[in-house]
């Protein structure tokens, strides 16, 4: 039978009779935890306004070429970045509760009930982060217009070409070494060696079993190898798993990169913060809210690869 109660705007004793029940001898305070995984794929950083523009520079140059002292000197420009612009959101939750309520709570239990607001937010943030990273294939695009992950990156160097950290296939050892591969071969703005070392593999719940063996295995050998195959190259890959990817299929690799270049954002003009509201009426003694101003964006892709699965 379903755990029927008014979800109302305010706390009333009317939907905590419990608190109020004398022939309860304990109420307890269910479980209210959050384990965040996914902010580590981010650089966070502050706004000063709901519109955040983004770009970027180098300093990648064309390699010199044979000239004589009596030649003309050839000269050289790093090219210029692509422009993309986030714009902000607002979120915010209230909770209230009236002065009956506070005092007819025999189990001095209801302020404690009020206190969720801020891991619901740490929540809601996990659940923007997850949606950029599963939208990586069909929805989040980067600043060249192309999904954050895809076979047809633009260089910010047309003269490039393009560039690319799409893989396919279900994980296994082999679509692993070949995600591994994507980094390794990754180009520069000027087609030129540029390597990205694979540290993390982020699956969801789903593939924990698998991403765990294959990094890992059986005494050194590769689990799915039923000749013994030794685990090479991605034996210090840390294993990253999230239960907000909801894609049980769909799989993610991240590089060495640092700061800007992770490629993922975390954009805040007002971070996650309590506050009372106030209220008018005397009647409501507890009337707070969470608010929160921010948007995840991707800027780049060079340093996350992935697969969906198929």
């Amino acid at each position: 039978m379903a755990n029927q109660f008014f979800d109302g705007s305010v706390m009333v004793p009317q939907t905590y009779i419990d608190n109020l029940d004398k022939a309860i001898e304990l109420l307890w305070m269910r479980r209210d935890e959050f384990k965040g995984v996914l902010s580590q794929f981010f650089t966070k950083v502050s706004t000063e306004s709901l519109s955040y523009k983004t770009s970027s520079v180098s300093s990648v140059a064309d390699m010199p070429i044979q000239n004589e002292d009596t030649d003309a000197l050839p000269y050289t420009v790093p090219a210029p970045g692509f422009d993309k612009t986030f714009t902000l959101v607002n979120y915010a939750m209230g909770i209230r509760v009236t002065s009956t309520m506070v005092k007819a709570d025999r189990f001095s239990k209801i302020v404690a009930q009020t206190g969720g607001l801020m891991k619901a937010s740490m929540r809601k943030l996990e659940h923007l982060r997850a949606d950029l990273i599963i939208g990586a294939f069909a929805t989040t695009t980067t600043p060249d217009a192309a999904y954050l992950i895809s076979n047809s990156h633009l260089h910010e160097n047309p003269e490039a070409g393009t560039y690319d950290n799409l893989t396919t296939g279900a994980l296994s050892y082999a679509t692993l070494q070949g995600l591994r591969l994507l980094g390794m071969n990754m180009e520069n703005e000027k087609g030129e060696p540029d390597d990205v070392i694979l540290k993390t593999l982020l699956v969801p719940t789903a593939l924990e079993q698998t991403a765990t063996e294959l990094v890992l295995g059986g005494n050194g050998f590769v689990s799915e190898n039923a000749i013994h195959q030794p685990i090479t190259l991605v034996k210090g890959v840390n294993v990253v798993v999230s239960p907000h990817l909801t894609d049980s299929d769909a799989w993610f690799g991240f590089g060495d990169l640092t700061g800007e270049n992770k490629g993922l954002l975390e954009m805040y003009l007002e971070e996650p913060n309590m506050g009372d509201n106030s209220p008018a009426d005397r009647r409501i003694v507890i009337d707070k809210s969470v608010k929160f101003i921010a948007k995840m964006g991707a800027i780049a892709a060079k340093n996350i690869y992935g697969s969906t699965g198929a």
